[in-house]
């Protein structure tokens, strides 16, 4: 099957704003790398945006690493629309990860772009690392699912980036 350049470009783009973060798994299978290698690759700098969702007093990573920085070290060459990841500051790359009009965020988008359950939402809003606006909600449907401040999630990405 023959892709157009033009539609692979438009699905990459398409896909790093659905899923601004990515997995540690999906990461390897993209660079068909190991755990070790994508290590190495966080801690030399090439790989300059992850960050660790590890619980409070967790002991195993929750690694999450921006998607724009995995297309661009696999295409040897920046994403048109972002331009070279390692030159970002943190709050371009904040407004990669989260929407930039947006002054709440729904829990359940948080979940989708963060790769993260619902219960770890909740056990940061808990320990007060992310800030829940409270609302009255329905038991069901898209509002059913809390909303935080996107002043909360940007100060969580600043202090869970792995440097």
């Amino acid at each position: 099957m023959n892709i157009s350049p033009q539609a692979l470009v438009a699905t990459i783009r398409l896909n790093l704003m659905r899923r601004p973060l990515m997995c540690p798994e999906a990461v390897e299978e993209v660079l068909d790398i190991g755990r070790v290698r994508l290590n190495a690759l966080i801690d030399c700098g090439r790989l300059p945006w992850a960050w660790d969702f590890s619980a409070i007093g967790g002991h195993s990573k929750e690694v999450r690493i921006l998607s724009a920085c995995v297309v661009e070290l696999a295409a040897g060459s920046p994403v048109p629309a972002v331009g070279a990841t390692r030159n970002l500051d943190l709050p371009a790359v904040i407004n990669l990860v989260i929407p930039q009009k947006r002054e709440s965020l729904r829990g359940i988008e948080l979940q989708r772009w963060f790769h993260l359950s619902a219960d770890w939402f909740h056990d940061m809003r808990a320990n007060g690392e992310l800030e829940w606006i409270p609302e009255t909600l329905p038991k069901t449907g898209p509002k059913a699912s809390p909303r935080f401040t996107r002043e909360s999630v940007s100060r969580l990405l600043e202090r869970r980036r792995i440097t």
